[in-house]
């Protein structure tokens, strides 16, 4: 691993210093120590008789008390080079990365008083703002990562929540985890009201505790994403409600883990998105304590492969029991040529508490008479060849709501494929009065969408 890491000669730069080395002798890397030095202001140079002089003595200084410092560190397993540079700190040292090709920079964290960290920032986090590769980012009092002599696993914390930024960090701790051995936990914080909408979960819910049903389905959901790692140790994972600010929660879950490391993707936000939603990323490196922080930017996205056919193995199949509804299930069955799952369901709508999950509406609810009833309309569009085909099928009434909303909600927790259903082929007046729901579910649905039209008489 090439690591490029910034030095001051303070506490906190040896500090960052001691860690890289150690980084890298782990990872079979070298190190490149620099050093940012300020460009003369016109005030000094005003001031001062010889500016040029002064400079270069103070250059030679620096340079020299780096050599000093490089072979103290240098070994035959970690080389220790450096490099003086002018400029702001942060964009410098970005610049040197990009320049020399490196895989990670290192800084440390200034350790300022909260009302300093407001009104100045720091350099950590203006690095991690700027960088376009991963940067960490070592708090004061840390010196190594884990055990002096290397003799235990790691103990690494990642903050996943499946954006862009989070398939970053993911890659980063693939390629850690190549060198040395890890005992790696994915913590996934989670938005009690907005996974309870997108799921469609009615009837009262504490937003406080983990909620079963959302723990499910966001942990199938991250253990499908990550897969399986490279290398030695364990892997866990924790689906956590957050409550307020998720920077705080991502540092208390890895202290109480006892970490030696926390890698988290870091976003990109400009603009008035950066000031109105400010990246959690950023906040962590302005606030990060008592355990090192690997920021990793979102990748670029790679070239598009080779045209390939999709394989499809669950689709869900939404009948409103109407002809033009039930034309729609076999289009779903003939998608899966190689088998698969059908989810075929009906929805009875009907008003839901508002909001759902503060009590149970129960005007209009069906009775297990008429669940049942639907249910057999629903076994009856079954093909009589689906099971000989390899097709499974499963079939649910789905009691509340609106048909368009709860087949979105349903399609994500089923974590389906595609969704197929048909169109009542409403048009003009008629449609403007009503809506579609097959035109809001291809609006709102964040999976594909096939819709059968109705056929024209």
């Amino acid at each position: 691993m090439k690591i490029v890491c910034a030095t001051d000669f303070t506490p906190r730069g040896q500090s960052a210093t001691q860690v890289a080395v150690d980084l890298a002798r782990r990872t079979g890397g070298w190190v490149e120590l620099v050093h940012v030095l300020p460009v003369p202001t016109a005030d000094l140079l005003a001031l001062t008789a010889d500016a040029g002089a002064l400079a270069a003595e103070v250059r030679a200084d620096v340079e020299a008390r780096l050599k000093l410092t490089c072979d103290l560190l240098s070994t035959a397993d970690v080389p220790v080079t450096f490099h003086v540079c002018e400029g702001e700190v942060a964009s410098s040292l970005v610049g040197r990365a990009r320049q020399i090709g490196a895989d990670l920079i290192v800084t440390g964290s200034r350790g300022r008083s909260a009302l300093r960290r407001l009104l100045l920032g720091s350099t950590g986090e203006g690095t991690v703002r700027l960088a376009d590769r991963p940067t960490l980012v070592v708090p004061p009092g840390v010196d190594r990562l884990g055990a002096l002599d290397g003799s235990r696993k790691l103990t690494v914390t990642v903050a996943f929540d499946g954006r862009p930024a989070s398939e970053g960090a993911l890659a980063f701790v693939r390629g850690l985890r190549a060198h040395l051995p890890c005992d790696v936990t994915f913590v996934r914080l989670y938005w009690a009201i907005e996974e309870i909408q997108r799921l469609g979960l009615a009837g009262p819910r504490d937003l406080f505790e983990p909620d079963a049903d959302i723990v499910a389905d966001l942990d199938r959901s991250l253990r499908l994403a990550v897969g399986v790692l490279p290398g030695a140790g364990a892997t866990s994972f924790a689906i956590k409600p957050a409550w307020g600010e998720p920077a705080s929660t991502i540092l208390a879950f890895a202290h109480a883990q006892k970490s030696d490391l926390v890698i988290v993707g870091a976003e990109s936000r400009r603009g008035l998105a950066r000031i109105n939603h400010p990246a959690v990323a950023q906040r962590l490196a302005r606030e990060v304590t008592g355990v090192p922080v690997v920021f990793v930017p979102a990748s670029e996205a790679p070239a598009p492969a080779p045209a390939e056919v999709p394989a499809l193995f669950t689709v869900l199949a939404p009948t409103d029991l109407s002809p033009a509804g039930n034309r729609a299930v076999p289009l779903a069955y003939g998608l899966l040529a190689h088998g698969g799952v059908v989810e075929l369901c009906h929805v009875h709508e009907r008003a839901l508490a508002n909001p759902a999950y503060a009590y149970e509406r129960t005007e209009g609810k069906l009775s297990d008479l008429e669940r049942a009833r639907f249910e057999r309309e629903l076994r009856a569009l079954i093909p009589a060849d689906a099971e000989a085909r390899g097709i499974t099928t499963h079939v649910a009434v789905i009691d509340g709501g609106g048909a368009a909303e709860a087949i979105i909600q349903a399609a994500e927790r089923l974590i389906v494929d595609a969704i197929v259903l048909g169109s009542h082929g409403k048009g003009g007046a008629l449609r403007s009065l009503l809506g579609s729901v097959s035109a809001e579910v291809v609006r709102e649905s964040r999976r594909p969408v096939l819709i059968v039209p109705s056929p024209r008489l």
